[in-house]
């Protein structure tokens, strides 16, 4: 996950959320007025990932402003953040373990043709 503050480094002129994207074009996944929210996973928007050891990922992107204003300049932002292997950031989370109970408003549930046709567009 990424925070972005939407204010340019002298504080005077506010980022709008529009203006910014991450590495291949991925907008902002989480909008607030005083932060930005870029979650994606590490395989999407053209996030790369380096093996530095055995135990360290290095993961490198950019951040992109395309400021609104014509009379501004765009800008590259270079980020990178490192982890370990083992982080519980990284580890894949199965479905498979996950076992819910069954609903008992849906174990009896029984409907005829003619109500579910009340449910049609028709």
């Amino acid at each position: 996950m990424i925070q972005v503050v939407p204010n340019t480094h002298s504080g005077h002129q506010y980022i709008f959320h529009d203006e910014l994207y991450l590495g291949m074009g991925c907008p902002a996944t989480r909008i607030q007025t005083y932060v930005y929210d870029f979650v994606y996973p590490v395989y999407d928007c053209g996030i790369r990932t380096q093996v530095v050891s055995e135990d360290t990922l290095l993961f490198q992107t950019e951040l992109y402003y395309n400021p609104r204003d014509l009379r501004c300049n765009c800008h590259k932002i270079p980020l990178e953040c490192s982890t370990t292997r083992k982080s519980v950031w990284l580890t894949p989370v199965s479905t498979d373990e996950i076992k819910l109970n069954p609903s008992p408003f849906i174990d009896d549930f029984q409907t005829t043709p003619e109500e579910l046709g009340l449910l049609n567009s028709n």
